[in-house]
């Protein structure tokens, strides 16, 4: 988005009851620099309704894992949906892995970083993976998972839904490299926040 546009915009459309609305065509155009902005501008308790695709990602994981969702967002006080305008330079930032589930209370976290492939035989494994992957030849869901969390920071639902696998599939493509010790699995929110990079 331009920075005209942009000035124009954001000037015109102040928050109301501390909720800023960023219609979907105007978060689409809206630039990584811009996002940052926006999140120093407003205060703290400045809130933002997730994009489209993510609350339709979200819908998806309610019927399909209604467990995880509710420890999400089952809070009378919010509704479904609004995050702090402090996410939205990650969520540019993270594209198709949208907001991250990485702080579940009563489910098990399935959150990974490139930092949980840690040692040699990872490096390997995910050398192999993507090889395979320039190749375009068939690649198994835990070379697949592997890479993915190689490149950048990724939950298993967001894995699931992207390329339309199973959570229980995803989860055993997990359970596979943790076997394998290629994989280390934090389960606890505390310990994968310092993994998260605002």
């Amino acid at each position: 988005m331009n920075e005209i546009d942009f000035n124009k915009w954001y000037q015109s459309n102040l928050p109301v009851n501390h909720i800023l609305e960023i219609p979907d065509f105007i978060y689409d155009e809206i630039e990584q620099s811009q996002a940052q902005f926006l999140a120093d501008f407003y205060s703290n308790d400045t809130l933002f309704k997730l994009p489209g695709k993510e609350v339709i990602f979200f819908e998806w994981l309610k019927e399909n894992d209604i467990d995880v969702w509710t420890d999400l967002w089952d809070d009378e006080l919010n509704s479904p949906y609004i995050i702090s305008l402090s996410f939205l330079p990650l969520l540019k930032r993270n594209g198709y892995r949208g907001f991250p589930i990485c702080d579940l209370v009563t489910q098990t976290n399935y959150y990974f970083a490139p930092a949980h492939l840690a040692d040699k035989e990872s490096e390997l494994f995910v050398e192999s993976a993507k090889t395979i992957f320039m190749n375009k030849q068939p690649m198994t869901l835990p070379q697949l998972l592997a890479m993915e969390i190689s490149l950048e920071p990724i939950d298993i639902w967001h894995f699931a839904y992207k390329h339309n696998v199973s959570i229980a599939d995803a989860k055993k493509a997990v359970h596979d490299l943790v076997n394998d010790e290629l994989l280390v699995h934090l389960k606890d929110a505390e310990h994968l926040s310092t993994f998260i990079d605002f």
